[in-house]
């Protein structure tokens, strides 16, 4: 069975359909019923002025009968009067209420009170606005009732008492029964002509509506959606001169310059997207929630997937397997958007099966929205697996070069111990020979005792040294750990002590308060500091120079080291971090840059905070505090 359905009603035409109701039956009708009420009190008073004419004439022909004394004659006049149609009574009441004559046999005789419903109407008026005439309600129906006093004229007192002023009253009930009838049939008449009237109207004003607005508009409607859809050509109809004709060239205007932006901004986008997808280092953008909102081809290829199927994914599900995510203070995006600043960090990826360990760098750059908060995070993924080794080899280098600085220092520094020791054994055997000679007395056995203390101390010193001098050889291990910073500077001054002695130049570690242990790699530590500490010792020029170095705790761990020296140019300050650039006639111009970028992986840093020529310089080595453990 098909079911019948009603067609679909847009919600325009409804309301225009309800307003057009509401504006048009609305007055026709109250007018209807206005008309009506003024057509029925134009017959309620033609009723009254006819039974008023009654009423008069029945008066006369009352006061002629009195006088000649017939009442039958009268009888028979009211009865006739109310046989008509619409008359329900017609009676003759003298002035205290007693009906003397009516058309009703059954009302002769009786009385009616003032206190009455029926009389109250007349008697609760004053008796100089009271009128001749009222209507009454008679089971639902209303009832004219007109009422004429008969007075006492001079030709009535040979009956009636002459000081009495009415001898009666002569009333006559009228049903309009017959004009309410009539009233509401042609109220009903008037109504359902102004209906159909309405409905003609409405339907014809419908049609025409819509005809010239609403199809039209809904065809503007139509096409505002395709072209929303994608059908960039799709444009209205603008034939003709109304306002509808001007609102379709305007949209259509503003289609033509929607789609030449559309097709501009598409063509900017494809050609933002090659530059991007032909970057070698991975890009992704991370909204607040650290979901991934765009990446490019590179890192979708890194993750094994495509850009599209990454969008929507939450930044742990998305590169969680490829990177090893710890938790967020170790995220660059979760502390660029906690401190809206750059933020950068390394990650270094196990060895997969039958592959090789791979390092990648991480930056995080805000991106601000309109409010002046971080919105989303750019990061940039860059494999740094094969510029590390080549640091790494270049790091060997630099740090082949650093033992070859400290080897003269070195060898005075060993060389002092052994000609002491040399001293002391040939001591000892020189004394030895007395023994075997001769019994040795205690001073002779002290001194025996002393040289070998001598010995002893003197070797071990040697073998700390060597120590110091093999830790410092060997390579870096690509870990990280808890340091005291304290006892690794310690040790690289040390270290570098015989260097320093043979060039003259004093180094001191100023101060003694506690340093926070913070997380690095001891071997890069000792590296760098060894790496700035010698180079303030050869700015040092002869007797005199002087190396103060201090540990400056505020919103860093940092190791200031300031020399006497002879300063940098401020040509070679632009460069001072930069490889292959030395002032030095046996450096390799590796040192500082190799220091800044190992000191980055842990976001620390090497910075040259003052120099002059020959006033010396300072350099810092930092360490943040948001890797630091407790002190």
């Amino acid at each position: 069975m098909t079911r019948f359905r009603l067609p679909k009603v847009e919600r325009l035409t409804a309301r225009l359909a309800g307003g057009m109701i509401a504006f048009i039956m609305i007055p026709v009708a109250a007018g209807t019923y206005l008309l009506s009420s003024v057509h029925y009190d134009h017959a309620v008073e033609a009723r009254r002025e006819a039974a008023e004419l009654e009423v008069n004439i029945l008066e006369s022909a009352l006061r002629h009968q009195m006088l000649r004394r017939d009442t039958e004659l009268m009888t028979d006049i009211l009865q006739e009067v109310g046989r008509k149609p619409n008359v329900q009574r017609a009676m003759v009441i003298d002035h205290i209420g007693v009906v003397r004559l009516s058309s009703r046999r059954s009302d002769l005789g009786t009385t009616l009170s003032r206190e009455s419903p029926t009389c109250l109407v007349c008697h609760a008026q004053d008796a100089r606005s009271r009128l001749r005439w009222v209507l009454l309600n008679d089971d639902g129906a209303d009832v004219l009732r007109s009422v004429l006093p008969v007075e006492n004229r001079p030709e009535c007192h040979q009956c009636h008492d002459p000081s009495a002023k009415l001898n009666g009253i002569v009333v006559l009930d009228v049903s309009l029964a017959p004009v309410q009838a009539q009233f509401q049939r042609d109220l009903v008449w008037l109504g359902g002509a102004t209906i159909v009237v309405t409905l003609l109207m409405l339907g014809g004003v419908g049609v025409h509506v819509r005809r010239l607005v609403l199809s039209r508009l809904t065809r503007l409607g139509g096409t505002a959606r395709s072209i929303a859809r994608g059908a960039l050509d799709e444009r209205a109809d603008a034939g003709g001169d109304d306002v509808i004709a001007e609102l379709a060239a305007d949209f259509n205007a503003m289609a033509d310059a929607t789609t030449r932006l559309i097709t501009d901004v598409k063509e900017r986008e494809r050609q933002i997207s090659g530059v991007i997808n032909s970057l070698d280092d991975g890009l992704i953008v991370l909204d607040r929630d650290l979901r991934v909102v765009a990446a490019n081809s590179c890192i979708a290829k890194w993750l094994g997937s495509y850009p599209e199927s990454l969008r929507g994914q939450s930044c742990r599900r998305a590169v969680g397997h490829a990177l090893p995510c710890r938790d967020d203070p170790d995220c660059p995006t979760a502390r660029c958007l906690s401190t809206g600043l750059f933020q950068r960090a390394t990650f270094r990826l196990p060895r997969s099966a039958g592959g090789e360990e791979r390092i990648y760098e991480v930056y995080a750059s805000p991106v601000y929205g309109d409010n002046g908060s971080v919105g989303q995070v750019v990061e940039a993924w860059r494999d740094i697996t094969d510029r590390v080794r080549e640091e790494e080899h270049l790091a060997e280098i630099e740090r082949l070069s650093s033992l070859g600085i400290l080897a003269s220092g070195l060898s005075h520094e060993v060389n002092t111990p052994l000609a002491t020791t040399l001293t002391c054994s040939e001591a000892i055997i020189d004394q030895l020979s007395d023994v075997v000679r001769a019994r040795a007395d205690p001073d002779t056995l002290s001194a025996i005792r002393e040289g070998a203390t001598v010995i002893r101390d003197q070797v071990l010193r040697c073998r700390t040294i060597t120590e110091q001098f093999l830790r410092f050889a060997r390579g870096i291990p690509p870990s990280t750990e808890p340091i005291d910073l304290r006892r690794v500077v310690g040790g690289v001054i040390a270290l570098a002590e015989p260097t320093a002695r043979e060039a003259g130049v004093d180094v001191v570690l100023q101060g003694e308060d506690p340093v926070p242990i913070v997380t690095a790699n001891t071997e890069v530590v000792q590296h760098v500091v060894l790496n700035v500490l010698v180079n303030a010792i050869e700015s040092c020029a002869g007797a005199g120079g002087k190396v103060a170095m201090e540990f400056l705790v505020d919103s860093g761990v940092r190791l200031r080291i300031r020399d006497n020296g002879c300063g940098i140019s401020p040509e070679i300050q632009r460069h001072l971090f930069e490889p292959f650039r030395t002032q030095k006639a046996r450096g390799t111009g590796l040192g500082l840059f190799l220091s800044r970028t190992f000191m980055r992986r842990f976001n620390g840093d090497v910075t040259l905070v003052e120099s002059a020529i020959g006033r010396g310089s300072c350099l810092e080595v930092v360490f943040p505090l948001a890797l630091a453990g407790s002190p």
